[in-house]
């Protein structure tokens, strides 16, 4: 009967006592075979397809209205590009070898921007979700470590353009404005400094302390510290001085010989302007009076060659009196400013001296200084409060991958398959030598039967 059954085919009873025969062998080709599948999925076939991703927070003074510390637009792109990227590697040395040109070039990294305003549409928070192929990186850490630092290298970038930022004015470009401009940027400056400190008081508050130089004090404290320097009574004094002794459009810095260079052109300036305005304050008394045959057309014409035409049109049509009005007090200021000098050939007996435009640029040079150093201040001030306030806030703690293949399904799918294919294997080749072994053990029989009949 057992013949029988061998010469029709093997039963499953005997399939079964042959797989037991050798199931350590079945069981180590399909651990091997699992081993190996897992091993080139986690290292080979997954780095080439997964993406590791991580969302974060940018938390910076000017993050709700998406600029940077100069005023200019930020770009989420920026956080993407190859500069940063490379600011990123050199955080730690386990990315120092992460290839970001050819990460950039082959477009395997990318950042989206997702924005949220609250109820009442006045806070805005932008979520940046960074997304990165992890064939450049040996593991999920090294992925997630990457990303952590090109939001650091963002900070960092933010906080940079922060301690960039100049409140001052250059001393070539002061000096090399006439005075009248100079008082026109100290004003200026003056100005922006305020601003400044009131964008930082509405942001913070006015009690908001800041640390410069070991020193905390507040906001209020600064901005006091700096309206003190400049106040509209100084400002005022300053620039009557300039217009009334004539110091308005002299140039240069504090050596005598451009001063004094700049004083002889100015003179010679205003000696011309009296001359003109005592012909037309003549014409005008006389056109007032009858005593003239010159129409009111050409003596408006005349005054038209005037260099301060545009600041006698007090109305559409000034009337004679106040025409002779205006060129009377214009040359009362000049006489002020030149004394004897009006007529041409004395020299300079009024406020328009050498020594007195000096004194007046030193005066200005200690604003310039003043203000400089409280531009310098507030640089301090606007670079700590960026230091305190700029961070990168992830949503959660751990990379989230995509496009990988499940370790575990891949395990378990490579031992079954393994094992089916080695129980086979195993079972065909016991099998097979189980018959070879059967037929030589009859062919003996036979021929022991044929010599006994013989």
């Amino acid at each position: 009967m057992e013949a029988e059954e061998r010469e029709s085919g093997i039963t499953f009873g005997e399939i079964c006592r042959l797989i037991g025969k050798k199931i350590w062998l079945v069981l180590a080709i399909a651990a091997g075979v699992t081993v190996l599948a897992v091993v080139l999925f986690a290292l080979v076939f997954n780095p080439l397809t997964t993406y590791y991703s991580m969302s974060f927070e940018l938390v910076y003074p000017t993050s709700s209205t998406q600029q940077y510390p100069d005023g200019t637009p930020f770009s989420y792109r920026n956080i993407i590009s190859l500069s940063t990227l490379q600011d990123a590697i050199e955080k730690d040395e386990r990315l120092k070898n992460v290839d970001v040109a050819t990460m950039v070039r082959e477009d395997h990294i990318s950042v989206s921007a997702v924005t949220d305003e609250d109820t009442t549409g006045t806070d805005t928070t932008v979520t940046y979700t960074l997304n990165v192929k992890g064939s450049y990186f040996r593991d999920e850490d090294t992925a997630q470590l990457f990303i952590r630092c090109v939001a650091d290298a963002t900070v960092d970038d933010i906080m940079e353009r922060a301690a960039s930022l100049s409140y001052g004015i250059s001393k070539e470009t002061f000096n090399g404005n006439n005075f009248e401009a100079r008082l026109d940027l100290l004003s200026e400056e003056y100005s922006t400094l305020l601003e400044a400190y009131d964008t930082w008081i509405s942001t913070y508050s006015a009690g908001y302390r800041v640390t410069v130089n070991s020193v905390s004090r507040s906001l209020s404290d600064y901005r006091a510290e700096v309206y003190g320097l400049y106040v509209d009574g100084v400002r005022s004094a300053l620039a009557d001085e300039c217009a009334n002794s004539g110091y308005g459009l002299l140039y240069g810095d504090e050596d005598e010989i451009v001063v004094q260079e700049a004083i002889n052109e100015r003179v010679a300036q205003l000696q011309q302007e009296y001359q003109l305005n005592e012909s037309i304050i003549a014409a005008l008394e006389a056109q007032r009076d009858g005593t003239s045959s010159a129409s009111a057309f050409s003596v408006r014409a005349l005054t038209e060659t005037s260099s301060q035409v545009g600041d006698i049109i007090i109305s559409p049509d000034p009337t004679i009196e106040q025409l002779i009005a205006y060129y009377t007090e214009r040359n009362a200021i000049i006489v002020n400013q030149l004394g004897d000098a009006v007529d041409g050939e004395s020299a300079v007996t009024g406020t328009l001296t050498a020594a007195g435009a000096r004194a007046f640029a030193t005066k200005l040079n200690g604003y310039f200084t003043s203000l400089n150093e409280a531009a310098e201040t507030l640089k301090n001030v606007t670079t700590a409060i960026y230091e305190q306030n700029t961070f990168a806030e992830f949503v959660s703690q751990n990379a989230d991958s995509s496009g990988d293949t499940n370790i575990v399904l891949v395990a378990i799918a490579a031992f079954v398959i393994a094992f089916l294919v080695a129980a086979i294997v195993v079972c065909a080749a016991e099998y097979s030598r189980q018959r070879k072994r059967a037929l030589p053990a009859q062919e003996p029989q036979d021929g022991a039967s044929g010599e006994m009949k013989e």
